[in-house]
């Protein structure tokens, strides 16, 4: 094993789950523009269930991309046995993807009934709810769809007896955030890794959050694997870019966020 390998594993991974979400937010975008807005009236049952079965199907994809990336982790830190996961809770991922539906949804269900379908001007403005929540269900699918690695690699960290802690992964450019978790660098686990100084953090800094449209991911380390070059350098900049936001506490929290989204808008302007 080489730490290249572990580095280029790690963005295998990450890649791969970008375009799991992608796929999904194109074939949901797709099916929406098939549909009328008679239909998410009359027929709200049978399209929650197609969209429920789109939304398994990506993050059955994502689950299992999560649980082959921690065993080749494991494998690439010499750990010769597989870890196999928990079950998981259907259930909880049906409902998940319901409220999605139906929350995204009920814009359109309620314009319906507030004017007249004879009315141009009212069905341009039905037109337009219906291409809003179109897109929001996508985005929605794609969340959840990432949901299935986030869990997979969540549930081995935490029942993964050789994992030694783990780390924040962001795109190349990412918002305060996330940047501001990624400024955590390398978080150990205390009962693994006693050896080891382990930080703590308050609620609002707990890696495992994401925000809509987020594609960051928490990777697992095991012993002989470091943080790859070009995150542990990201890191190490926002660290020291947290350590050079003035204030304390949510004060210091919000100047950061906003400075790094002030910047990352500037570059995207001038870009």
């Amino acid at each position: 094993m080489t730490q290249a390998d572990y580095d280029r594993a790690s963005q295998e991974y990450y890649n791969e789950q970008l375009a799991i979400s992608a796929g999904l937010i194109t074939r949901v975008l797709r099916w929406w523009r098939t549909l009328s807005y008679r239909a998410v009236q009359s027929d709200s049952d049978a399209l929650w269930e197609t969209y429920r079965d789109m939304v398994s199907d990506a993050r059955d994809r994502s689950y299992s991309t999560g649980s082959d990336f921690h065993n080749r982790a494991r494998e690439l830190a010499d750990h010769t046995s597989t870890f196999k996961g928990g079950p998981r809770d259907a259930a909880a991922e049906s409902r998940q993807a319901a409220t999605s539906f139906f929350v995204q949804t009920a814009p359109v269900t309620r314009a319906i009934q507030q004017g007249r379908l004879d009315d141009p001007e009212f069905l341009a403005e039905l037109d337009d709810a219906m291409t809003r929540a179109g897109t929001n269900l996508a985005r929605d699918g794609g969340r959840l769809a990432e949901q299935g690695g986030r869990d997979a690699l969540a549930d081995a960290r935490d029942n993964d007896g050789d994992v030694i802690g783990y780390y924040r992964k962001t795109d190349p450019d990412p918002c305060g955030f996330c940047a501001m978790l990624a400024s955590r660098g390398l978080v150990y686990t205390d009962s693994r890794n006693a050896s080891r100084a382990s930080r703590t953090w308050v609620d609002e800094q707990d890696p495992e959050q994401y925000h809509p449209d987020c594609h960051c991911q928490t990777l697992p380390l095991f012993r002989g694997v470091a943080m790859p070059a070009e995150d542990r350098r990201r890191a190490k900049e926002y660290e020291q870019a947290w350590e050079n936001t003035e204030g304390s506490g949510a004060d210091q929290l919000k100047n950061f966020r906003d400075r790094i989204d002030a910047d990352r808008r500037a570059r995207r302007v001038n870009a």
